[in-house]
């Protein structure tokens, strides 16, 4: 189901608070294929070390999973004794990903959840989390980090990508120029891409790398690389020792 482009950031009104409401939905799929560097690839690369990953009759878990693009892309790829679920806190975006995954509601489920209450993750050998920590609070980050390693079978793995800040200024001033100029050669202008930062400012809050991998390292991962990396976004992958 093709989503409408992203033109929210084009009128010049008030600029009110990042949230993943429905006219966000709306756009999502547009407004993240023009918005974060190699996401296409970055999912392919997801969906590739879940296969990796992921043990028969267990479960994979996509937390923060919008709508559904990338559970799609899964349900397509890992074996059929596997069930995926689904967890996001907005009603929208379950909304269009169980339209988008209508077909495989045997193998796919969807639950709307709150990230910081306590998490659900059963029989987990495989937990995403795409473009998601960012919006949880810094200090509950940890906390987050370490459900997870807890609810991991040995072996498991998180797959996590996140949007970084530089280690110096001079790093995080390029590194935001160069984002911007990703988003002006698919189509957004100026006013748009500073409308639309202003909206995010407090309610995605990132991290630098090395601040990351010591929150992943400290929920108890020792074996964690990073697979992907473009100035501010970084992709890792974190697995519970057997």
């Amino acid at each position: 189901m093709a989503g409408k482009k992203d033109n929210l950031f084009q009128s010049s009104g008030p600029v009110g608070r990042f949230e993943f409401n429905a006219p966000v939905v709306r756009v999502f799929d547009d407004m993240l294929a023009r918005s974060v560097p190699f996401y296409k690839e970055c999912m392919e690369l997801t969906v590739e070390l879940a296969r990796h990953y992921a043990r028969p009759k267990m479960n994979v878990y996509d937390l923060g999973c919008s709508t559904g693009t990338l559970m799609l892309d899964m349900v397509k790829r890992l074996p059929k004794s596997i069930k995926l679920t689904g967890l996001d806190n907005s009603p929208d975006m379950l909304k269009k990903a169980r339209r988008k995954l209508k077909n495989y509601s045997d193998r796919c489920e969807f639950v709307e959840a709150d990230l910081l209450n306590a998490l659900d993750l059963s029989s987990a050998s495989v937990v995403v989390m795409n473009y998601t920590l960012q919006f949880v609070p810094p200090k509950k980050r940890g906390t987050m980090l370490k459900t997870i390693h807890k609810n991991l079978a040995p072996g498991g793995a998180l797959i996590l990508i996140e949007k970084v800040i530089g280690q110096t200024k001079g790093l995080e001033k390029l590194f935001i120029n160069e984002h911007h100029r990703f988003k002006k050669k698919r189509g957004y202008s100026q006013m748009e891409i500073a409308r639309k930062r202003q909206a995010l400012e407090k309610v995605l809050v990132p991290m630098t790398a090395k601040e990351n991998e010591a929150m992943i390292k400290r929920a108890g991962f020792q074996e964690t690389e990073a697979f992907f990396r473009w100035c501010n976004f970084i992709g890792w992958v974190a697995v519970k020792a057997s």
